[in-house]
């Protein structure tokens, strides 16, 4: 049974939520405190998975609280709750914080939020990896992308479209501009899954704070980065990212499913950016005794962790309130099996894209992705396995 705790100085507004979640997932049981000394007192008793807490709280404020949690009890999922549109309290909050809630927020909405994180908690069974997972407020970036998004930055003059572009290269700061936007403390009516939208919605005042005053980006140790054996990490996400968005340019006209495939390719593989920064001797260690091939990579993954980098990635992403199209995609993203192939999804055009790069990239270039006899089953597949493998080609041969 998951607990879940809901920390708010107004006793009315606990009540409505306790009651509408009580009736809405008979697996949740809800603890209630109407203050942060309480939580305290009740996390000290119980293992809680989620809390969420009102930011504006007299005596200890809910940045405060969450910053406690963060380090007493890394395994619970934090989300902060606040009515007050001060963009200065929630960049306290984005390193203490998974997500952010803004009031008024119905019984339902907040059902589906906790439901949500809910589901993505079973991806990860070890209780020291989703510590580690859940510890984590932001992912190193490449040095080269991280300088050049400071120095516009410093600009009296701020190019947003050269932001975003810069923005959109790098894994991390792609994920934690994701987190931020779609958070639902911004109330946005739909999920933004492109990064040019989300830095034109932020503003430059916002990036700019969230980069100087809270640090929201960080530059990666080189060294550390080789050492794990991840240096090719950005190139292949890249080359991913670019044939995900071919393939669905081909299939769909809809321009904002087009960008978020590109999304989605660049982010198919955070949880090996995550291993490799929390564990970097894994990786190192398989190319040395050159057992580097997806296949066990995947097997050994799951042997060491108790789940793959898919995993991982999908969950830290869901954790972070994500679009679920993106975390779809990275979950299934070795997986066919996962898939339902039958319609076009996101998650098989990064499958897809994935492949056709590890295909090229195990053959020197000179290699189509080539299906098996199960899989060219697929009427789908079948009919444009030749219109996508073209696809990717004009992106990497060219």
């Amino acid at each position: 049974m998951q607990k879940v705790l809901l920390v708010d100085d107004n006793p009315n507004v606990l009540y409505s939520f306790k009651r509408a979640l009580h009736s809405e997932k008979k697996e949740w049981f809800i603890f209630t405190a109407e203050n942060a000394s309480d939580a305290l007192d009740i996390m000290s008793q119980e293992n809680i998975d989620i809390i969420i807490s009102d930011l504006r709280m007299p005596i200890m404020d809910g940045v405060t609280l969450l910053g406690i949690v963060s380090k007493r009890s890394p395994s619970t999922l934090r989300i902060a709750i606040t009515g007050d549109a001060d963009p200065v309290l929630c960049q306290q909050a984005t390193l203490v914080a998974h997500q952010f809630i803004a009031k008024p927020i119905e019984p339902q909405e907040l059902a589906r939020i906790i439901n949500e994180a809910v589901g993505v908690s079973s991806l990860v069974m070890n209780p020291a990896v989703k510590k580690t997972i859940l510890r984590i407020a932001n992912l190193p970036s490449q040095p080269s992308l991280y300088n050049q998004l400071l120095l516009e930055l410093n600009k009296p003059e701020v190019d947003l479209e050269y932001v975003a572009s810069v923005i959109s290269q790098d894994i991390s700061m792609t994920a934690k501009i994701l987190q931020l936007v779609n958070s639902a403390y911004f109330g946005l009516a739909r999920e933004v899954k492109d990064v040019s939208h989300a830095v034109f919605y932020l503003g430059v005042e916002t990036i700019r704070d969230l980069s100087f005053s809270v640090h929201l980006f960080s530059q990666f140790d080189e060294d550390l980065i080789e050492r794990a054996g991840l240096g090719n990490l950005w190139d292949h996400s890249l080359k991913v990212a670019s044939c995900s968005r071919a393939i669905t340019a081909s299939s769909i006209a809809d321009k904002k499913v087009v960008a978020g495939a590109f999304t989605a390719g660049l982010l198919h593989d955070i949880g090996k950016l995550i291993l490799g920064t929390t564990s970097p001797d894994f990786y190192s260690s398989l190319n040395a005794k050159k057992q580097y091939d997806p296949g066990l990579s995947l097997e050994l993954e799951k042997k060491e962790f108790g789940s793959t980098h898919a995993d991982i990635g999908a969950f830290l992403l869901g954790s972070w309130g994500l679009p679920q199209e993106i975390i779809s995609a990275v979950l299934m993203h070795h997986s066919y099996e996962s898939l339902k192939p039958m319609d076009f999804s996101t998650a098989l055009a990064v499958w897809f894209a994935n492949g056709y790069v590890n295909s090229i990239s195990n053959n020197g270039g000179t290699s189509e992705f080539q299906l098996t006899d199960d899989m060219l089953h697929n009427q789908l597949l079948a009919s444009h396995t030749n219109s996508w493998n073209n696809a990717c080609e004009k992106i990497l041969l060219r």
